[in-house]
């Protein structure tokens, strides 16, 4: 069906904005903070026990976060960390990556997956996306050479990446897989939630998540060795299981003798650092993993009825989404047949008070400038940063890995025509009518 002319003019051009009131803010899980993290964080206060590990009373509310999101996910174990990056290179750790290794990440994601790998003082090596958003499988196989150590599909919006492909690829050699679900809580594929498919899943519960603690992440995994390793690194590199009346994902003391119990030791101590969660975010990240189901309903039933309410619109095409019965809801996401017409219909849509916005500003992460520099905290000027790269140089450990745009360009073509809407699981029928009727107006004068 072509696109109607409006109706009215454009609210850019004096008309009246389609969608009158304020956007609903995104911030699916926080607007749901209600009586149940109140009541579990006040227990934790009653208890002055705010470390997770020991205090005047038994700490249990990040052991029974650990529990309960591992038997939703369908992993052995969880463990919960201080952020999503945290996640990632705790995951990273768990799976061995270290100085030069490769990992292959999405040129399309954001900062944080890249930025995890550099922090390792590992290659990103980046491959290509497709119209799913996610890893193009046939590149990722191409780009798989003797280094690459760890494949990181990215779960963007509340979309699960088409896994299957990316998984035979990975056994193929024999490469293990971190997810980053950070933006993808719930989501699922072929039905199984994602952070369930790989070596290591790893979460995000900062406040624009769909559950929030405000910050925090966690890890999901079935292998007793990564877990042990990334349990050893987010925790000075010790094994606490067995001290100081501990309860930790899976133990008998927090979670029943039915449990599995936590893998035995396996590994000697290693160095590591401090991500560990604390009781005061294990609490509230436990009343919101309780409420996910609820939130991703409604997110669901909003986004069926405005991709229902734009359908025949011409001009765009809706992402590919690889598992729709999977799909969080909480993200929209365009592809304009002609990315010329991106700035224009991106300025007549937020006039109308819907704000449609490039996706990660158009760009893909290679492009911020940390990221293309592999710029290191300790250098002090570029000339030091040669002297003392992030990522180490000469043998053993190869030729540098040269970044530069157009390094992934069929993504950089996706993105250059790639828009993003978010849907708040609290829309109402006429908000989302509203919102349909703004499209309605915009594609009509401009597609």
């Amino acid at each position: 069906m072509p696109n109607l002319a409006p109706a009215e003019p454009l609210a850019i051009a004096g008309g009246t904005p389609a969608f009158a009131g304020p956007w609903p803010p995104d911030y699916p899980g926080a607007f749901f903070i209600g009586e149940e993290e109140r009541r579990e964080v006040l227990e934790v206060l009653d208890r002055r026990s705010l470390f997770r590990y020991y205090g005047p009373e038994t700490p249990d509310k990040v052991a029974t976060l650990e529990r309960e999101f591992a038997a939703k996910i369908g992993t052995r174990w969880a463990l919960g960390l201080t952020s999503g990056t945290a996640a990632l290179k705790v995951g990273l750790a768990g799976l061995g990556i270290g100085p030069a290794d490769e990992v292959i990440v999405p040129a399309m994601t954001f900062i944080a997956s890249a930025g995890a790998v550099l922090a390792h003082r590992a290659y990103c090596v980046f491959a290509e996306c497709d119209e799913s958003f996610g890893l193009d499988p046939a590149d990722v196989a191409a780009k798989i050479t003797p280094r690459t150590r760890a494949i990181m599909p990215v779960h963007l919006g509340g979309v699960a990446c088409d896994l299957a492909p990316l998984l035979a690829v990975a056994k193929e050699h024999g490469i293990p897989v971190i997810e980053d679900c950070a933006q993808s809580a719930g989501a699922s594929y072929r039905g199984r939630r994602v952070g369930g498919w790989g070596d290591v899943g790893a979460f995000s519960f900062q406040t624009q998540k769909i559950i929030t603690a405000g910050e925090g992440g966690l890890i999901t995994t079935s292998d007793p060795a990564v877990y042990e390793r990334a349990f050893r690194y987010h925790d000075h590199g010790g094994y606490r299981f067995g001290q100081e009346g501990v309860r930790v994902s899976g133990s008998t003391a927090a979670a029943g003798a039915e449990e599995a119990a936590p893998p035995t030791a396996q590994l000697e101590a290693i160095v590591g650092e401090v991500y560990r969660m604390g009781e005061l975010a294990g609490a509230v990240a436990l009343a919101q993993l309780r409420k996910l189901d609820s939130i991703l309903a409604l997110a669901r039933r909003n986004k069926r009825r405005l991709v229902a309410g734009l359908a025949g619109l011409r001009g765009f095409q809706f992402r590919t989404v690889p598992d729709a019965a999977g799909d969080a809801g909480t993200r929209l996401n365009l592809l304009l047949d002609d990315p010329g017409r991106v700035d224009a219909f991106c300025r007549a849509m937020r006039a109308e008070g819907v704000p449609v916005a490039r996706v990660y500003g158009g760009l893909p992460v290679y492009a911020a400038d940390q990221i293309m520099h592999r710029r290191p905290g300790w250098a002090v000027d570029a000339a030091d940063a040669l002297r003392r790269p992030l990522v180490p140089l000469g043998d053993p450990y190869g030729p540098p890995v040269a970044y530069h745009m157009g390094m992934c360009p069929r993504t950089e073509a996706l993105l250059a025509r790639a828009l993003v809407l978010a849907i708040s699981p609290l829309f109402t029928d006429a908000e989302l009518d509203a919102t349909v009727a703004a499209f309605r107006k915009v594609c009509g004068a401009l597609l």
